[in-house]
């Protein structure tokens, strides 16, 4: 029975899930389906923010996307924000390498992000993960250090501009203009 109308948490087969449509916004973990609402506006713009960001640092082998697909064994995952390598890049659909990096910014399921995709995300290997906090106004970002992610910043408008290191290449980030006042 394919799965027309996503239903959150709900049991299906990698082949039911391949077969949705592309909107809405449904990920793919431990054989179940999380499904997101809509992203507001400001949610929206901090993607378009750090992409934008990201787009100047990289060098010439990595890329920045929103909202692309990353295949982590049986897991899919909808990053807001993920850095990867081109070379790695061989499906229009999904991508199947282990990005360099993978934003969250915060909505309604915080313990998704918060708790499911960090040890998710950890289980998979990616080396760096940030999650942005509109409410709280912060960026938290974790390096991947024996199997688990140790924090390496909580970051505030305060700070100002920093310097993170993304593995790839450093960003100059100015985090008052990301987060606001």
């Amino acid at each position: 029975m394919a799965v027309t109308t996503p239903e959150a948490g709900r049991p299906v087969s990698w082949d039911e899930y391949d077969a949705l449509p592309e909107d809405p916004r449904v990920e793919y973990v431990d054989g179940h389906l999380l499904v997101s609402p809509s992203p507001t506006r400001w949610h929206r713009e901090l993607c378009i923010d750090l992409l934008t960001a990201l787009r100047t640092a990289l060098p010439p082998a990595h890329r920045v996307i929103t909202a692309w697909e990353w295949r982590t064994g049986t897991d899919a995952f909808i990053p807001d924000v993920m850095v990867y390598d081109t070379a790695a890049a061989t499906d229009e659909r999904r991508s199947t390498g282990t990005p360099a990096l993978c934003v969250e910014v915060l909505s309604t399921n915080r313990r998704d992000d918060l708790l499911l995709k960090t040890a998710k995300h950890a289980e998979a290997g990616l080396p760096r993960y940030w999650i942005v906090d509109p409410r709280e106004r912060t960026l938290s970002t974790f390096a991947l250090d024996d199997g688990a992610f140790r924090p390496t910043h909580v970051l505030r408008p305060a700070d100002g501009a920093v310097e993170l290191d993304l593995g790839v290449a450093r960003l100059r980030l100015d985090v008052a203009a990301l987060l606001g006042p």
